[in-house]
């Protein structure tokens, strides 16, 4: 790494000339919340949530009825009915659903006037709103009258949390679940497994289980509450490397050097290897018939080191026998990336992977359905020079700004920074420009920017690697402030205060989830 750290131009976040300047404060009368209103025409007057408030409902809001039903009798202290066809009475609650296009899917109106007045053209939208209502009434109650149209500029907006490494109880994770949804984020990766540990219950393959794994009935019922409160779940069993939890079981499965009976790389499964495809494909297929939502995750990072390929010859064999005589070793890693996508495809899921085994291919382009999440600039594990962000949208992939500036929230590795400045990434970040680590405060490699508008940038998440030095508290504590500056710019809208130093007491008021 330090070889590559010399070979690069520095710059320092606050100052990179390319850098978009920060957002102008804005002069309005928005009313508080996380993240900012897009649009807010005040009325007159306030008007306070009656002591005996229904939530009503007309035509398929039931079930975010009762959500918010549930969300504002735990700010309020005793439960609110829910009616279905009744007029809302003064101070009610009022959700309607459908008929409306221009909300899009998360899109909402909410009309403070006589009555709390949700609308949208999606249950999401309607579920956001409700989350608007529970935030104005934490900072302010009574509430300003006035009118709110709000809607999201990325789709995609979340977290991803490492029980491969670390341990995570499921009320811990249901309880961030709810942080997210508060926040309208909208997306929980879960990476299951890595070298360390298998952190889900296996049926199919219970020797893979570690000691104390998620059960797969604490995972349906957190699938259930998360999608109740419209938050997609991820799920990613990480290969073909980083498998030394699957590998330290099925030994035989594991990349070899030929003629060395030690020369096991003893994370990495063999994808030349007949029997360890269909063990590949046997795990996914026992996990997809848990996990519902549209994706699957393949993770597909650091396989091996550049320099590393040609010391497994059987790896440019297989391509050549199967891709043709002009191709290489890292073909046979992403001919295996688009065997599984196939595989998940077929079955109905979209494959996301990690950007940095995702080019450098001879014989074989990555399929560009697969939605790739950028992470780095530079891998010395993997790619040394892995494909920008740029080039991965012209080549038709997704692709989510997960870069380490400021995602990530891990320890430090040597000199670079694991927790990256959020002051920075709140005054001067913004969801199209792709940044890699940082070292005191300064970026080790120039940022990569696409257009803001591009429909194929979905959005971002924070990435929380590790962390087994932190308190299930801590840790909750230290990502917050990160969900919310996430929130904020995922969302899209104006901010409301130009400083960081400013937004925080926001944060401190109102960004913690009831």
């Amino acid at each position: 790494m330090a070889r590559i750290l010399l070979a690069v131009i520095a710059c320092t976040v606050a100052t990179c000339a390319a850098a978009p300047a920060p957002a102008a404060a804005n002069q309005d009368d928005r009313p508080v919340t996380i993240p900012a209103l897009r649009h807010f025409r005040a009325g007159e007057g306030h008007l306070s949530l009656r002591g005996d408030a229904r939530v009503v409902f007309d035509r398929g809001g039931r079930g975010e009825a009762r959500t918010l039903a549930g969300d504002l009798g735990r700010i309020t202290g005793q439960p609110l009915g829910v009616k279905r066809g009744a007029p809302p009475r003064r101070g009610d609650v009022a959700i309607e659903i459908g008929g409306r296009s221009e909300f899009g899917r998360e899109g909402y109106r909410l009309r403070v006037g006589r009555a709390f007045e949700i609308e949208a053209g999606r249950a999401a939208g309607a579920f956001y709103g409700g989350q608007t209502l529970v935030q104005l009434l934490r900072a302010s109650s009574p509430v300003p009258r006035g009118l709110i149209a709000d809607r999201p500029v990325y789709s995609e907006r979340g977290l991803m949390i490492d029980l491969g490494r670390r341990r995570y109880r499921a009320d811990w994770i249901r309880r961030e679940i709810r942080q997210l949804s508060y926040l309208k984020l909208n997306l929980l990766h879960l990476h299951l497994t890595d070298d360390q540990r298998w952190g889900i219950e296996s049926d199919r393959h219970p020797e893979l289980t570690s000691p104390g794994a998620l059960r797969k009935s604490q995972v349906r019922s957190l699938l259930t509450f998360a999608r109740r409160r419209h938050v997609t779940v991820v799920p990613e069993i990480d290969m073909p490397g980083h498998m030394g939890a699957l590998l330290a079981e099925h030994p035989g499965l594991a990349l070899r050097k030929p003629g060395e009976p030690g020369g096991t790389a003893a994370t990495r499964l063999d994808v030349t290897n007949p029997s360890a495809l269909r063990f590949a494909r046997s795990v996914i297929g026992e996990y997809m018939q848990l996990f519902r939502d549209r994706y699957w995750h393949l993770g597909a990072d650091e396989y091996l080191p550049d320099s590393e390929l040609a010391t497994y010859p059987q790896l440019t064999a297989y391509a050549q026998q199967h891709y043709g005589a002009g191709a290489t070793a890292k073909d046979a890693l992403l001919g295996f990336v688009n065997s599984i996508d196939r595989f998940v495809g077929a079955r109905g899921r979209t494959l996301r992977a990690w950007s940095d085994e995702l080019g450098d291919g001879q014989a074989v382009e990555v399929n560009p359905d697969v939605v790739a999440e950028w992470w780095t600039p530079a891998s010395p594990l993997s790619d040394l020079t892995p494909p920008r962000p740029g080039k991965l949208l012209a080549g038709g992939h997704r692709v989510l700004n997960a870069g380490w500036f400021p995602t990530y929230f891990t320890g430090d590795v040597g000199p670079i920074e694991g927790k990256p400045d959020m002051r920075a990434a709140y005054e001067f970040w913004s969801v199209n420009r792709f940044s890699g680590p940082t070292v005191a405060g300064e970026e080790i490699f120039p940022p990569s920017f696409v257009s803001p508008s591009n429909p194929r940038l979905l959005g971002s998440k924070i990435n929380a690697w590790e962390n087994t030095d932190l308190s299930d508290s801590e840790l909750a504590e230290g990502l917050l402030p990160r969900l919310a500056v996430l929130a904020q710019k995922t969302w899209g809208p104006p901010p409301l205060t130009r400083s960081y130093s400013a937004f925080q007491p926001i944060i401190a008021a109102i960004g913690s989830a009831p």
